[in-house]
Formats: structure tokens, C-alpha cells, sequence
């Protein structure tokens, strides 16, 4: 079986387009229809739709899909939806998705990737990876309109966790907006909930606690605990601060290890030393949310008991 390296140019350039080349391309870099015909008639290349060509052997991966597909678009077409979030790491999308934003329907595109038809505005797209894409912002308000409200939630709080402006994301939303449409309207709404919130989670397990606790009363994301003279102790992922409970996602992924240990232990021995009960809860406790929640209600109320605090309905 040939290998791209095989083939000179041609290979070099198929093999940094993982293993995609048009007839355009080949064309113009010597390669004839015949020979073509020849590789193709031999089992060295295989010709998915018309004019883009793939090296037999190469790998078969997404990354190829998504440039068969904007290949054959000629151009014409821009990588969005959920395949856009994928190219930009929103927390949520996975790489299998191939989805087109084309400003026509194309019946040859339909058959490798879903298309969404519609206009676009040059400064909603970019380039990532080589391959021309929405941006943030515009992704944002695309993927909102087909995903669930979790899954918006969890890539919005991503991106904003990225540091990307929510300035830039809202005027971007604004202007896309028409009245009744979904994905813009969910896009604002938790604009809206970002400037209550002030700050973003630190993960997706935080948001995800977050959701089995978002009617607790008082609830603060990521507050800081101060001693009583203002110097910082430790900023708590959620915190209700008259009973001075701390509630923390406790992940593997960041607390394994001797190092990560001691640190855990000496951050939360100086926020009990100013009188805040930690609370550590994992992912598999996050399966069974009503029971997160109950748990959690009952130890602010006993924590209001204990300090002698009027007893009062902690759900908002």
C-alpha cells in the first residue's frame, strides 16, 4: 500500500491535509487524470465526492472527514455547530460531528455532513487548525440553537472560563438575534446570569454541582475567604457565607498525589481556622443530585442551629 511519503509533493501535501487533496490541487502539482485514474483503479486512492481525492491508508479520522467536506464545499462553505466547538474546545463537543454553515444547500455536501443554510458575516469567521470556522461568539449562539440548555451552559461557562470577552460574545448575540430565535435568546439569557454570577466556575464539575444547588439561598460562586484583617485564606468553588459553609467539586484530576494532597489539606485547615465548614464533593456523589441537595440543606441548616442564626428555608 502507498504511503503519502511515497509520493513527493503530492504525498508531502495530501499528508499535512491528513491524507485529502482535490483534483485542483493535484493538478497542480503534476499529477494527471490518468495517473489519477490509475491510482484509483490500483486501490491508492479513493474518491469520496467529486474532485477531492484521499489517500488509501492514510488515517481514517475526523480531522479527515472535516476536510473532505470543506474541500468539496470549494470554499464555499464554513465548519459550524458542533463541529466548530469541537475545533474551538468548548467543554461538551466531541470530535465526530461534521457540520457545514453553507449559503446554499448542496445535495453532493448533504452526503457527508450535516448542512445548516444561512448567511455569514465575515467577522463571525476564523481559522483554526487550517480550517476556516466560526468563531467563538458566533459558535456560541449556533450551538446554543441545537444543543440541550446543559450543554450551552457547560460551553459558554468554558469559554468565558478562557478568558473570552463576554462584551464581545453579548454584541455578537445582539446582533445575530431575531425575535423567537433560540439560540442567540439562550446565549443572552446566560449573559445575563454571568453578570449576577460575576465570575465563572472553575470546572465542568463545579457546573455541574452548581446545578444541583443553583436554588440554594445565598449560594456564591468562587468567594473569596478573608481573615479578619482582609487577607485572603482561600476562595471556596461555592460558598454560603452567613453559615460559613464552603461547598468544593473535589476532582481526581487535580487532588492525586502527595503534593496535591498537603496543599488541599493546608488550604482547608486555614479556612476552618476562620470558622468555615468544608464540604468536598466528587463525581460519583454528582450521580445522585437530589441527594447532593438534600445533604447539603441539611447541613446549612444545622450550621445556622449551631451559630444560633433564625431559622429560615435555605431555597430561594
Amino acid at each position: 500500500m502507498f504511503a503519502c511519503a511515497h509520493w513527493g509533493a503530492v504525498g508531502e501535501f495530501a499528508a499535512s491535509r491528513h491524507g485529502v487533496i482535490t483534483r485542483k490541487q493535484a493538478a497542480a502539482l503534476d499529477l494527471s487524470r490518468n495517473v489519477i485514474a490509475r491510482l484509483k483503479s490500483s486501490g491508492h486512492l479513493v474518491e469520496p465526492v467529486p474532485r477531492v481525492l484521499v489517500v488509501v491508508g492514510s488515517v481514517d479520522s475526523w480531522y479527515q472527514r472535516l476536510t473532505v467536506a470543506t474541500q468539496a464545499s470549494n470554499a464555499a462553505g464554513v465548519v459550524g455547530f458542533r463541529s466548530a466547538a469541537a475545533l474551538h474546545h468548548f467543554d461538551g463537543f466531541a470530535t465526530h460531528d461534521v457540520d457545514l454553515v453553507v449559503a446554499t444547500w448542496r445535495s453532493t455536501l448533504a452526503s457527508i455532513a450535516t448542512l445548516h443554510v444561512g448567511p455569514m458575516e465575515p467577522c463571525d469567521i476564523t481559522a483554526i487548525d487550517g480550517f476556516r470556522c466560526t468563531g467563538v461568539a458566533r459558535t456560541l449562539c449556533d450551538v446554543a440553537a441545537v444543543a440541550s440548555l446543559g450543554a450551552s451552559r457547560e460551553a459558554f461557562e468554558s469559554m468565558w472560563r478562557g478568558g473570552h470577552s463576554l462584551v464581545w460574545i453579548r454584541q455578537t448575540a445582539e446582533r445575530l438575534h431575531r425575535p423567537g430565535q433560540r439560540g442567540t435568546g439562550v446565549i443572552l439569557d446566560l449573559l445575563d446570569e454571568a453578570e449576577d454570577n460575576r465570575r465563572p466556575t472553575g470546572s465542568t464539575l463545579e457546573l455541574q454541582l452548581e446545578s444541583c444547588l443553583g436554588d440554594v439561598a445565598d449560594l456564591v460562586r468562587q468567594f473569596e475567604i478573608r481573615d479578619a484583617h482582609g487577607a485572603f485564606v482561600a476562595r471556596a468553588d461555592f460558598a454560603v457565607p452567613d453559615v460559613r459553609v464552603a461547598i468544593e467539586a473535589h476532582s481526581r484530576r487535580f487532588h492525586f498525589g502527595k503534593a496535591a494532597e498537603e496543599s488541599d489539606e493546608a488550604r482547608e485547615h486555614a479556612m476552618t481556622r476562620e470558622g468555615w465548614e468544608v464540604i468536598y464533593v466528587g463525581s460519583g456523589q454528582l450521580k445522585n443530585p437530589s441527594r447532593v441537595r438534600a445533604n447539603m440543606l441539611a447541613i446549612i441548616e444545622r450550621r445556622r442551629a449551631d451559630l444560633g442564626l433564625e431559622f429560615r428555608s435555605c431555597a430561594s
